[in-house]
């Protein structure tokens, strides 16, 4: 059981933007994803918002559920 635990070891990327006024403060943390995954990543979300934008949509992102289901 814990050699299963250890093979479905969660993962995370979280980047936060704070836009105060003129200043955008940002961070990022990682849990076992590596930099080219969180690039990766980055430019997926990039996508979704420019595909969104195209599609004159308000609400940026596609939400779905841990499962895979929307």
């Amino acid at each position: 059981m814990a050699e299963k635990q250890e093979k479905e070891k969660q993962r995370h990327f979280m980047v936060r933007f704070d836009i105060e006024g003129n200043n955008i403060k940002t961070s990022m943390k990682t849990e076992n994803v590596s930099m080219q995954e969180s690039l990766g990543l980055l430019d997926m979300a990039k996508d979704q918002i420019l595909d969104n934008l195209k599609k004159g949509r308000k609400d940026l992102f596609h939400v779905s559920k841990k499962d895979g289901s929307e």
